[in-house]
C-alpha cells in the first residue's frame, strides 16, 4: 500500500489511543488503586488530545506522543525492569520516535531515557553492564539508521517524482511549442499566399491573345508595385514567349516623373528579352503631365485601347 507519512503517523496516534482505552477500561473493571485509574485515564486523554491536534495541523503532537510514551514507560516500569531486568516495553520510545518523529528525537529520547533508568536503579544495575549498554545503544543506532536510510528513499523518490513531473511538463511545453511552432508556420504559409495573391492581383498579366498579354495598372504605381510589374511580366513574357505586352493606365489616377520612369523601365526591361510594349488608356490630363514633364516613352507604342493596340500588332 503506498501509505503517506502522515497516514502512518495517525494510524500510530489511533493505536496508541486504543491501547490507552484498552489499559483504563483494564484497570476501571477490577479493583486498581485510584491513583493508578487516574493516571490511565490522563494517559487515554493526553493520547486522544494530542491525536485530535495532530489532525488540526499541530505537528509537535508527534513529538509530544513520542516524549509522553518516553516518560511514562521510564518513570512507571517497576522493579525488576529498573536494575535488575532489562524489558521489551523499554525499546517502545524508541521505536514510537523512530515512525513518529526523527533520528534526532530518537537519539534525544534514547539519551533521556537511559539517564532515566540510571537514575532510577542508583546508577547500578541492568543499565551499569558493558554488554546491555552495548546491546541498548546497537538496537538505537540500527533504528536511527533504518530511519536515515527510509528518510533517504524518501528523498528520492520525491526527487524523482519532481524529476517525472517536469519532465512531463517539459514534454507538454514542447508539444505545445510545437503545435504553436507549426500554426504559425502555417499562418506565415497562408501570409505569404495571401501576399502573392495581392501582389498578382496588383500586377495581373492577362493573355487576350496569341502571343499577346495586357497588364492593366490601376492606382498609384509607386516602386514597390513598378518592381513587382516589372518582375511579374519579365517572368510571364519569358515563360510565355509573348510577341506583346499592352500597359493598360487607364486606371492610374497621378503620374508624375517617377510613374513616367517606371514605365519606360519596365517598358526597356521587356524590350531587352525581345518583346514589345503598348501603352494604351492615356488619358488627356496624364498627356499633359507627361508633356509637361518632358517624358518621352522611346520605341514604346501608344494608344487609346487594348483593342487600337491588338489591330496595330502584326
Amino acid at each position: 500500500m503506498g501509505w503517506t507519512q502522515r497516514q502512518i503517523n495517525t494510524f500510530l496516534f489511533i493505536l496508541i489511543l486504543t491501547g490507552a482505552l484498552v489499559a483504563l477500561i483494564s484497570v476501571l473493571t477490577r479493583d486498581a488503586h485510584p491513583m493508578t485509574r487516574i493516571r490511565y485515564a490522563v494517559g487515554a486523554l493526553c493520547a486522544g488530545g494530542l491525536l485530535i491536534a495532530y489532525q488540526r495541523g499541530w505537528e509537535y503532537a508527534r513529538h509530544a506522543l513520542a516524549l509522553a510514551i518516553m516518560l511514562a514507560v521510564a518513570f512507571f516500569t517497576n522493579e525488576p525492569y529498573v536494575s535488575q531486568q532489562m524489558d521489551l516495553l523499554h525499546a517502545a520510545p524508541m521505536v514510537i520516535a523512530l515512525v513518529l518523529t526523527g533520528p534526532r528525537w530518537l537519539l534525544l529520547n534514547a539519551i533521556l531515557f537511559l539517564v532515566i533508568m540510571l537514575v532510577r536503579g542508583g546508577w547500578s544495575g541492568i543499565y551499569t553492564s558493558i554488554p546491555n549498554l552495548v546491546a541498548y545503544w546497537v538496537l538505537a543506532g540500527g533504528m536511527i539508521l533504518s530511519r536515515l536510510a527510509v528518510d533517504n528513499a524518501q528523498r528520492l523518490e520525491e526527487a524523482r517524482r519532481i524529476a517525472e513531473e517536469e519532465r512531463l511538463r517539459t514534454a507538454e511545453a514542447l508539444a505545445l511549442a510545437q503545435q504553436r511552432a507549426d500554426e504559425l508556420a502555417q499562418r506565415n504559409a497562408e501570409q505569404e499566399r495571401l501576399l502573392q495573391l495581392v501582389s498578382d492581383l496588383e500586377t495581373p498579366a492577362i493573355a487576350i491573345a496569341d502571343g499577346v498579354l495586357l497588364a492593366p495598372v490601376v492606382g498609384n504605381l509607386d516602386a514597390r508595385r513598378a518592381q513587382a510589374l516589372n518582375k511579374r511580366l519579365l517572368e510571364t513574357v519569358a515563360h510565355r514567349r509573348t510577341r506583346l505586352v499592352i500597359l493598360d493606365i487607364a486606371g492610374v489616377t497621378h503620374v508624375d516623373t517617377s510613374v513616367a520612369q517606371s514605365l519606360v523601365q519596365v517598358a526597356q526591361g521587356l524590350r531587352l528579352i525581345g518583346c514589345r510594349v503598348a501603352i494604351s488608356g492615356i488619358t488627356p490630363a496624364v498627356a499633359a503631365t507627361l508633356a509637361s514633364l518632358n517624358a518621352t516613352l522611346p520605341d514604346i507604342m501608344t494608344c487609346r485601347s487594348p483593342q487600337d493596340a491588338l489591330l496595330l500588332h502584326p
